[in-house]
């Protein structure tokens, strides 16, 4: 990604507010949590900015002004240092780790102090936030002390899934992971204060070095960040919101990574997602034995359906398992899209194909993305602009109401349907027809695996 700077002490946020001609007071509040696997990414990436809120107020229904805020929070190793030193250095506030989602509770109490100063309703504060941020959304409504900072959220392809616990850590695994670290940095020290000191005195570029290729992963601390969210809903402890959750269509594109694989590549592939326990399972259940490398195939071609079992394990069931909770427990709203897109303007690989991420630029209206470097020269043609305000104005709605427009379908378990976001078909709703019942056993099994590790 394209960064211009960055730094420790990040804990900025952006404000646009519409300039409006007539006197508008308590705008509703739209705020954005940034996506990068909670280890990477701002709220200026790309050139220009991609996460730009004046681009979607321009684009906005002028019937319809919000204020739109984008935030910062800590990542990697700063947001993920998990100590027993750090967890007794305040016994008023006994947590350590899950630095970002301390950070985005600060941004919301602010936002709540102060957003009337800008003519913003503190009253009427929304959150969307895609792929970390999308997770972020959803987890925060079981983190402590987030109630009453926020109406609704709109989590877009949240990575990793609110609603599979391989997405977080037990504080177990992250208590022997923050240990190795110290140990590794030189930091040892039976003196609890004076290894604090060492830390906070080690360069950045160290922590970073020791902090390796580890995945950052909010922890289940039994504090801040007491359930898992199906859990929370489940026990009546989670935030009583509306709740949208969605996907991009291809979100791993793996008939263009990997066009001509096999039977055996695809079990192998399989294998890294589940392991050697399911993948057969998985396999069997899902035809993978038989399907074909053939590019012609369609639907028995190979990367093809892994692509539907990734996408299945990831998303569709994750969705599933978090709205079937909360509607047996809740009488909130809950609403699930599917978008598509063909992102052409800036230059992206590849062309045209919506994968992870491509849907952010037509959410702010942007003509540019992550990696852009510089202004690209390109702009979009009337169609793509015209679909790119179709989706502000629906995510503008729920900013305002805490609804999309009425075109959308409340979910119900008994006949379950999702918006489908296209820029070459009218925006409707479809049936939901995948089956999560093999994904929903091992979702239990890996539950109870977890539970295991308590702390």
């Amino acid at each position: 990604m394209h960064i211009p700077s960055q730094d420790e002490q990040c804990l900025y946020l952006n404000i646009y507010k519409p300039d409006l001609s007539t006197n508008h007071s308590s705008l509703p509040v739209f705020v954005y949590i940034h996506g990068g696997a909670h280890n990477h990414g701002c709220s200026s990436i790309g050139v220009p900015y991609l996460y730009n809120g004046t681009n979607i107020i321009t684009h906005s229904p002028p019937d319809q002004p919000v204020i739109v805020i984008t935030i910062n929070y800590r990542l990697g190793v700063l947001a993920d240092m998990f100590l027993e030193e750090l967890i007794e250095e305040d016994p008023q506030w006994p947590t350590a780790g899950n630095y970002m989602y301390l950070d985005m509770l600060s941004a919301l109490r602010w936002i709540q102090k102060n957003i009337g100063d800008y003519g913003g309703d503190s009253g009427n504060v929304r959150l969307f936030g895609q792929s970390a941020g999308g997770l972020s959304v959803v987890d925060l409504g079981a983190v402590r002390g987030s109630s009453d900072l926020y109406l609704t959220a709109i989590s877009e392809s949240g990575l990793g899934s609110p609603g599979s616990i391989s997405s977080y850590y037990s504080a177990r695994n992250a208590l022997e992971y923050s240990n190795s670290l110290v140990k590794r940095i030189n930091c040892t020290n039976e003196d609890k204060k004076k290894l604090l000191e060492c830390l906070r005195n080690a360069s950045f570029h160290s922590l970073l070095h020791v902090y390796t290729d580890r995945y950052t992963r909010p922890i289940i601390d039994h504090y801040l960040f007491p359930l898992y969210p199906p859990d929370a809903i489940r026990e009546h402890k989670y935030n009583n919101i509306n709740l949208i959750m969605g996907h991009n269509d291809f979100e791993q594109p793996m008939c263009l990574e990997h066009p001509q694989m096999n039977s055996t590549q695809a079990f192998t592939e399989i294998v890294n997602v589940v392991g050697s326990k399911w993948a057969p399972i998985i396999a069997n259940y899902y035809n993978l034995t038989n399907c074909s490398s053939d590019v012609n195939a369609n639907t028995s071609r190979c990367c093809n359906i892994v692509r539907l079992i990734l996408m299945d394990k990831t998303f569709e069931c994750d969705i599933r398992r978090i709205f079937d909770g909360f509607h047996e427990n809740s009488k909130n709203e809950l609403y699930s899209y599917h978008l598509n897109c063909y992102p052409q303007c800036p230059l992206v690989s590849p062309p045209g194909v919506c994968r992870h991420s491509s849907e952010v630029p037509f959410v702010f209206g942007t003509v540019s993305d992550g990696d852009s470097q510089i202004v690209s020269n390109c702009t979009w043609d009337n169609q793509t602009r015209q679909f790119s305000n179709e989706i502000i104005a629906q995510w503008i709605h729920i900013a305002t109401t805490g609804q999309p427009l009425s075109q959308w379908s409340v979910y119900d378990p008994k006949t379950p349907e999702y918006f489908s976001i296209t820029p070459d078909h009218d925006f409707v709703s479809q049936t939901w027809n995948r089956n999560c019942s093999l994904f929903d056993q091992i979702e239990r099994d890996s539950l109870s695996q977890f539970l295991n590790e308590k702390y």
